[in-house]
């Protein structure tokens, strides 16, 4: 009986670290966790394997009945959130080869005009050290609209993206307060492109009513600066609706994936 619940925790340990080396290797990883982890994680998931090999082999140790049964409820439960994660798409399709590929085209022409491409979450992290160094660029960026009654007496709505920074579990939904003259407010809930400008506010306008949205439990908006909308349009809310920004760190320039995170 001790040997084979020693057993058993190896054969459990070194299941996780086959199923985490698959995720690695699959599209559904990124609704668990930031793929710039993707290292990470199947270095972790070799280490799993190598120990609950090396315990299959030569078990050894005191058993714990207790611990046996929560290795198995803890694979039950990975195997659930997989499987259940992005139901009825090919998010467990094996990642294609690496292509090679033109750089994305970092801008959108729009009558002539040229915007920058940036999530409302890049958005947000940029205004954070200077927003009026942003305001000689156009930008466009694509969210969710969220209402609140505060932006309402203002006038304005919030443009969110749900930001993963590390996983799931640490999502936030980030974005901008946005302006447009003429320009009516779309309704709480569409996901919409906006075309605009990044303008400094002279005073913070710290917006404390927003509450979440359907992907992340809460929601922050820049209050240092809002984007002022040119044109605004509808559009279908992304299959996979999240974006994955880091704050920045050093000097690096951001770089483009060319996936649905650029704007």
């Amino acid at each position: 009986m001790k040997r084979t619940l020693l057993a058993l925790d190896g054969a459990f340990v070194l299941g996780l670290g086959l199923y985490m080396l698959l995720l690695t290797q699959t599209e559904v990883y990124t609704a668990f966790m930031n793929p710039k982890f993707r290292p990470l994680t199947a270095a972790a998931a070799v280490g799993f394997c190598i120990v609950g090999s090396a315990f299959l082999v030569r078990p050894a140790g005191g058993t714990d009945i207790l611990r046996t049964l929560c290795f198995a409820i803890l694979g039950m439960l990975a195997l659930h959130a997989g499987s259940g994660t992005l139901k009825g798409s090919a998010g467990f399709a094996v990642k294609p080869p690496p292509e090679v590929r033109a750089v994305p085209d970092p801008y959108v022409v729009r009558n002539g005009d040229r915007y920058l491409k940036s999530n409302p979450a890049r958005l947000f992290l940029s205004a954070q050290a200077d927003p009026a160094a942003l305001s000689d660029q156009r930008y466009v960026t694509r969210g969710v609209v969220k209402r609140s009654a505060q932006l309402d007496r203002l006038g304005k709505f919030a443009l969110l993206r749900g930001n993963m920074v590390c996983c799931l579990a640490d999502a936030i939904a980030m974005g901008m307060i946005v302006a447009g003259e003429g320009i009516p407010a779309p309704r709480d809930g569409d996901w919409i492109v906006v075309f605009g400008r990044v303008q400094p506010l002279p005073e913070g306008v710290p917006i404390t009513d927003l509450g979440g949205t359907a992907e992340a439990p809460f929601s922050m908006v820049q209050d240092r600066a809002f984007l002022a909308a040119e044109a605004i349009e509808k559009m279908e809310r992304p299959r996979f609706p999240y974006v994955f920004e880091l704050p920045s760190s050093g000097k690096g320039p951001l770089r483009l994936t060319g996936g649905d995170d650029d704007f």
